[in-house]
């Protein structure tokens, strides 16, 4: 009988020790994650590389920052004609000509967007405080000022941050509906 209870003494202790274990990598694996940076996104392939320390990213020199404070979404330009264009703010962040078609390249616009290049974006913010709640796109023309943008947006309390992947440089290449052009697209 006492080798009975004394097995059944070692199983329980193993058990509650392999149950801790688990516990532990559990932990570590939260830490981990916790305590791993990637750079401010700027577009660029780099937005994925992950750093176990702050400082700047070996690639765009961009500040280091940590993974976790990165939660806007991202979409892809013919996803953007299943949106309600009545729920959503669409926030173009490039300069005032590329914005109204007067710059050397002209990628379009999305209609009704509001402009806040991305260099006032910080100094204008309080503009953009009735949408706090509201879902807001953010683009710009090859998605590379927009990820920092988007950043920007959900470090000062914005809740629904999407960025457009690609930019309207993309626009005419990936959006072939007509009806979805209609609606959304401004040539310039």
């Amino acid at each position: 009988m006492n080798l009975i209870v004394l097995l059944a003494g070692i199983s329980l202790s193993v058990a509650i020790l392999h149950g801790c274990e688990t516990v532990n990598a559990s932990e570590a694996k939260k830490e981990a994650v916790d305590n791993a940076y990637s750079c401010i996104p700027c577009g660029s392939g780099c937005d994925d590389s992950t750093y176990t320390a702050s400082g700047k990213c070996v690639h765009c020199e961009m500040e280091l920052v940590k993974k976790n404070t990165i939660v806007h979404k991202n979409i892809e330009p013919e996803a953007m004609c299943a949106l309600n264009k009545k729920e959503v703010v669409f926030l173009d962040v490039r300069t005032p000509e590329e914005f109204s078609g007067t710059a050397e390249q002209k990628f379009g616009a999305i209609k009704n967007a509001l402009n806040i290049p991305v260099q006032e974006l910080e100094q204008r913010i309080k503009e953009l405080e009735q949408y706090k709640n509201k879902k807001i796109v953010v683009y710009c023309s090859h998605s590379h000022r927009s990820p920092r943008a988007s950043y920007m947006l959900t470090q000062v309390g914005f809740k629904n941050v999407i960025n457009m992947n690609g930019g309207m440089s993309l626009w005419t290449e990936k959006v072939k509906d007509e009806k979805c052009n209609e609606k959304l697209f401004v040539k310039q």
